[in-house]
């Protein structure tokens, strides 16, 4: 997909994957309140774009918006108008996610995880990423774009009935838990034998440490439990699966442990070092549904969705900003989500011609 926004032929292309109404949306969303320097909704999404994507400072976007005739208006007034940009694009994201319906009752499998993304020179995270990712699909089916305190939750997902979500230990918790069974959607989740309590049907606290350390490499523990309810929390009936890794898989994850141990200056718990030999496995699916091996390889799936994080951060440069001002960051890693979303719909449709024909389109006259 030609992706060079500075040039006109390449931008029409990329137009032409765009919602339609840009002007509208640009008014209503408090982007553009006088059409004075920038005057249209896709002259100001060319602009967040050419700064979001191609690395241009505030002065070089500015000097090729006047170069171009594309907008009169100085590297102060760029910024501002980028600034107020964020629930513009968001918008433009929104409308860019695949509407995805479960046909009958088969189940989509959706997969969440978060990246975080830093400023140039931070010492931290300053915002995250957070993803619902449709693995039969392969399509990215949800964003949300939070700071640093915005955490890895169940509920960030748009899911409901014929949902099934993939999530890893950072979703495990009782209340977004309860939250998203209440919605209808099915879930499977890694945890910690410590952070999710659960009790068997009969009302008993396995130790499922111990029960975990008699088995062999390749023999799954399946069985049935609910979690224990919480005030704010009602107990949700499932399962637990549980396999032993491989030796050399064990010893990667303790090097881990080991390491992020020493940069907090701290031990590694000896129940830590235990649960590093195994996969964990919380779900909701009945037996009737999965059997226990076939949850462990739909948990497996949801490597795909690591996959996107890398090769988000190769294509659309993810990772690390330049810029220090918090909503100009906002709008630069929104930016880039959009470059990424226009990718997909690229990759996804086919056209002859190379881009989607819309109602309404002018046609030349000979």
């Amino acid at each position: 997909m030609a992706t060079n926004i500075r040039e006109d032929q390449d931008w029409l292309t990329l137009l032409s994957f765009l919602p339609s109404g840009l002007d509208e949306l640009a008014h209503s969303t408090g982007a553009i309140r006088r059409a004075r320097e920038v005057r249209s909704g896709e002259d100001l999404l060319r602009l967040n774009l050419v700064y979001g994507q191609d690395d241009m400072s505030l002065r070089m976007t500015s000097a090729w918006a006047r170069s171009t005739g594309l907008a009169q208006l100085s590297d102060v007034a760029l910024l501002k108008r980028l600034r107020h940009s964020p629930p513009f694009l968001r918008a433009i994201v929104s409308s860019l996610l695949p509407k995805v319906s479960v046909p009958g009752s088969s189940l989509r499998l959706v997969a969440l995880d978060a990246t975080t993304v830093s400023r140039r020179r931070s010492s931290g995270t300053d915002f995250r990423v957070h993803v619902s990712y449709d693995l039969s699909r392969g399509q990215v089916c949800g964003i949300d774009l939070t700071d640093a305190s915005g955490g890895e939750r169940l509920t960030r997902g748009a899911v409901g009935p014929g949902d099934l979500v993939v999530g890893d230990r950072g979703y495990q918790g009782r209340s977004p838990l309860e939250e998203v069974h209440a919605r209808g959607a099915e879930v499977v989740i890694r945890f910690h034998p410590s952070s999710l309590p659960m009790e068997s049907p009969e009302g008993d606290r396995p130790d499922w440490l111990e029960l975990a350390e008699g088995l062999d490499v390749g023999q799954v523990l399946d069985a049935p439990v609910r979690t224990v309810a919480a005030r704010t929390a009602p107990s949700v009936e499932g399962r637990v699966i549980v396999l032993r890794k491989a030796a050399e898989e064990a010893e990667k994850d303790l090097k881990r442990l080991r390491k992020r141990a020493k940069e907090d200056r701290r031990e590694v718990g000896a129940q830590a070092m235990r649960a590093a030999h195994f996969v964990f496995l919380f779900t909701t699916l009945s037996t009737e549904q999965a059997d226990g091996r076939t949850v462990l390889e739909t948990y497996r799936l949801r490597w795909q969705i690591e996959m996107l994080f890398k090769r988000t951060k190769g294509i659309v440069s993810l990772g690390e900003l330049e810029a220090k001002d918090f909503e100009l960051c906002e709008a630069m890693i929104l930016s880039r989500l959009i470059v990424l979303l226009l990718i997909q719909a690229y990759e996804t449709a086919f056209f002859p011609w190379g881009y989607p024909l819309h109602r309404g389109q002018s046609l030349a006259m000979a």
